[in-house]
Parts: C-alpha cells; structure tokens; sequence
C-alpha cells in the first residue's frame, strides 16, 4: 500500500504569518532506532521527534529545509533545547505533537514552546514539553540565493555562536586513531582534558568529528551534540564502574533521563578534534544525578566552548507487564561512583 507524497506549499504572506502566529498539530512514530532497551524509546531519539515536528511547521509555511538553502543560501540549526521528559515513550507510540510559535519581538532566535502527548489507559498523557530555539546559518557557498523574507532576517547568522577563546597551557596531541574513531578519554590520557577538569569530580572524552555528525557539508548540528551527550554518559558510568550492561544484567535497572538542556555556543566543523567533559554537579535523593556536559575545540592554541548543557538522569524498574515504571534508589556502590570516591589515582 502508498500513500500519497506530501508537497511543501508555496510560501505566502498568508503562510508567513500563520508561521510566526499559529501552533501546529502533528502526529509522529518515534524511530525504530530508538528502542535500545525493551521498547521504550532513549532520550536522543525523543529530541529527533520533536526536531521532525519543528521541521514540519516550517514545511507547512513553505520554509522546508531544502527551499531555506537552495533558494535563500541559509541552513535551519537547532541551537538549543530545554526539554522535560515526563512519560516514558515506547515504540509503537502515537505521540500527538503541538508546535507553538513563541518568538518575541526582540528575539534573534525562532522560538518554538512544544508539547508531545501520548494515549495512556485511555486518555491523553503529558509526555515531553521542551522549547526548540533555531538560528538560519548563511552557507557561504550556496550561490545565486535569493534574500530570506523580510520577516526572517534577523534570525539569520553569519555562524551559529562566537565563543571568546579562553587560554591553555597545555598543548593537543594527536592521539586518535581515525581507523577506530573511539578517540581518548581522560585516564588513557590527554593533557588537554586533564587541565579542564583539574579536581572536578568529572569525566573526559576526546574525539574527532565525522561528516555523518554534520550538516550542509559545514559544522555539526544539535543531534550530533545529543548523539555525544549519550555518548559521555555511557563511557562516564563505565568508566566509574557501573556500566549500562552491568546495571541491566545484574539489577534489571533500565537508565532514565528526566531532563536534559542544551545549547550551542559556537561552531564544530568536520573533523574537529572536540573535547567534551561530564561533571556530575548534584544527587538529588538519591534517585537522579544532574550532570553538565561542556564541549570544547582548540583554535589558535586557545579553548574554544562550542556547546554547553545539562542531563538528569537514573534508573528505573518495571513493575508490571504493563507500563508502570518505578525509579529506584541508588545504592551505596553508585552513590560512591557518582561521587567519584571510588577512583583510583591515575
């Protein structure tokens, strides 16, 4: 069976305006990719839902991604999320999405407030609300563009952040074998990341960026950073000795993210060596962690923040067959890996 192709309108005035003034209603699947453990869905994929619904409200003005650059010469850059998870989602779902415009007057950024909703027992369930902020990157080489509408202007960038470069005395080393991609973390040793983390009670990765990380053959985008996100948190828990597959296996206790907050403050361009750190900030009774993720490039001798954000996170049990989730409590043995009280000198 087909189904028809959905077009992307012309854009309009009409069109225009129903953009900035008026909320969108999707109804989206979550990716198949996203089922890791059981069938609920992980927290990046639940962004990417989000993300596809933005892209949707801006298809139905007739401002699809493909129109913005080859006819205007700008990218559509998600450049930061708040986002609070309050129901898990599981594959088969079909999450309700509203798209509410809420750029103000004076902001240089578009600004989307979205609400997903699932069906549960019946009856609609809150599941994610975030806020979706989104830059238009001019790309240089995109030739005979036109000017955005006039409406649009302000929100288009000549980069998506300029940080100011912070100084360093230690000096990068390549040891990344590209063959591998798996990069380097604090205790195989970097000087680099050892002078950011200094007596933080942190975890360091260093990696080099591939092209499928990126977008319009430029810079990397805001999935990418949640894709590294992911990334830190699982290589920290190993690293401090309580693995994913070792809570799964021995506890049955399935990692939960009830929060997360990310933004982009400069640029990360194909193969860029970056530099991210995880610094476990609070433990909240017990049942959730807040961790900071920053991430770093070195221009010029200089540390460069190209991202910034924060994730909260642990553990859940299920209860029943059902759909009853249950976060558990933290024991003294994660407690300590948390803490960082059981490390070893390097």
């Amino acid at each position: 069976m087909t189904s028809p192709i959905s077009h992307t309108p012309e854009l309009t005035e009409q069109a225009l305006t129903d953009f900035f003034d008026v909320t969108s209603n999707f109804t989206l699947r979550p990716s198949y990719e996203g089922g890791n453990i059981s069938t609920t869905i992980g927290f990046k994929q639940v962004h990417y839902l989000i993300e596809a619904a933005v892209l949707e409200h801006f298809r139905a003005a007739g401002l699809g991604a493909t129109t913005l650059y080859v006819e205007y010469g700008v990218g559509l850059d998600v450049v930061s999320v708040d986002t609070r998870l309050h129901t898990v989602l599981m594959l088969d779902d079909a999450v309700a999405v509203e798209v509410r415009p809420a750029t103000r007057d004076t902001d240089t950024r578009l600004r989307f407030k979205i609400t997903a909703t699932v069906q549960r027992d019946g009856a609609p369930r809150k599941a994610v609300t975030t806020t979706f902020e989104v830059a238009l990157r001019a790309i240089e080489h995109v030739e005979n563009s036109k000017p955005v509408p006039g409406r649009l202007t302000r929100y288009v960038v000549p980069r998506l952040g300029r940080a100011t470069p912070r100084k360093i005395a230690a000096v990068p080393v390549d040891n990344i074998d590209l063959s591998a991609q798996r990069g380097v973390t604090t205790r195989s040793g970097d000087p680099v990341l050892a002078e950011i983390i200094g007596d933080d009670n942190a975890f360091g990765w260093k990696w080099r960026v591939p092209y499928f990380y990126c977008h319009f053959t430029s810079h990397m985008q805001m999935s990418g950073f949640l894709r590294q996100m992911e990334e830190v948190l699982h290589l920290f828990v190993a690293d401090r000795g309580i693995a994913i597959r070792r809570m799964l296996d021995e506890r049955s206790w399935i990692p939960v993210v009830t929060k997360c907050d990310l933004r982009l403050t400069d640029e990360v361009r194909i193969e860029d060596e970056l530099y991210t750190v995880f610094t476990i900030e609070d433990v909240f009774k017990a049942i959730l962690f807040t961790a900071r993720m920053d991430c770093y490039v070195v221009r010029d001798g200089a540390l460069v923040q190209v991202a910034t954000g924060h994730i909260t996170h642990g553990y859940v049990t299920k209860e029943s067959p059902e759909r009853d989730w249950s976060l558990v409590t933290f024991d003294e043995e994660v407690l300590a890996a948390l803490s960082g009280k059981n490390l070893t000198a390097n």
